[in-house]
């Protein structure tokens, strides 16, 4: 008797369906292919290992770049000389002690300790962020929206978001570069003829990034594919908590 061929196995589920490279590039024109498919796939660390050796990557190239230049040290140079210029006229210290003050601040706003520091922010702040953004991604998704989401989904949600990050990070190392001013954003910061980096209007504007926004609406898209709430949902949760993370210390400390 003629044996009858068993019928054709369909993929391993689970099994990734495109290159972790088509993954990186999609995140920036089709989020919800990527997030279903880290939905849909078994846990794959490389979506957020690469991502933040990328950010990393790029933290470090904007500090080189950026404090190398003469103009942008000399710019942050004489925002710590106005802030305590006003310290003194305002009679919170004497005009010795300011001289002091700016002196050793200066000496520590060399170009080698700002890129040295900037390095090891590059380096320790991505990881800090990565792992700390994950963590409100999971906590949003499990307890306010009662989802079946753990912690390793949120973190390669979030790993492959930052991706845009990254394109930010390039885009405000050229913008620094030619404005001399490592507050220049793209965005409404761009529409300020003379930034005041005292200025908490100044400092919001330069926060509210293009790039920066976008991060959060492709947190949000990441967020609903992988809970099932609604995108509205979503979004007001994460720009609600990066409004507060974000905006709220400037409006606390950022000056006039």
């Amino acid at each position: 008797m003629e044996e009858i061929p068993p019928p054709p196995t369909s993929e391993t589920p689970g099994a990734p369906s495109t290159s972790l490279l088509s993954r990186l590039t999609n995140i920036f024109v089709s989020p919800n292919e990527v997030f279903d498919e880290i939905k849909s796939s078994r846990p794959n660390s490389a979506n957020w290992i690469v991502p933040l050796v990328a950010a990393m990557l790029a933290g470090i190239v904007y500090t080189l770049v950026v404090f190398s230049q003469p103009a942008v040290i000399h710019r942050m140079q004489e925002a710590q000389e106005k802030k305590f210029q006003d310290m003194v006229a305002a009679g919170k210290m004497t005009q010795a002690q300011a001289d002091q003050t700016i002196a050793t601040v200066q000496k520590y706003m060399s170009p080698g300790f700002m890129k040295l520091m900037g390095c090891l922010a590059a380096v320790i702040m991505n990881v800090l962020t990565l792992l700390f953004t994950a963590l409100v991604f999971w906590l949003v998704g499990k307890h306010a929206f009662h989802a079946d989401l753990n912690y390793t989904r949120s973190l390669e949600a979030v790993g492959v978001s930052m991706m845009i990050s990254v394109l930010g990070a390039v885009a405000a190392m050229l913008l620094a570069v030619i404005y001399g001013n490592i507050f220049m954003t793209p965005g409404p910061a761009l529409l300020v003829g003379h930034f005041d980096a005292a200025n908490k209007v100044h400092r919001i504007l330069s926060a509210l990034s293009l790039t920066s926004l976008w991060y959060v609406a492709v947190l949000s898209i990441g967020l609903t594919r992988l809970t099932g709430a609604s995108f509205l949902k979503s979004a007001a949760w994460l720009y609600a908590i990066w409004a507060a993370l974000t905006l709220g210390p400037i409006l606390l400390f950022g000056g006039k």
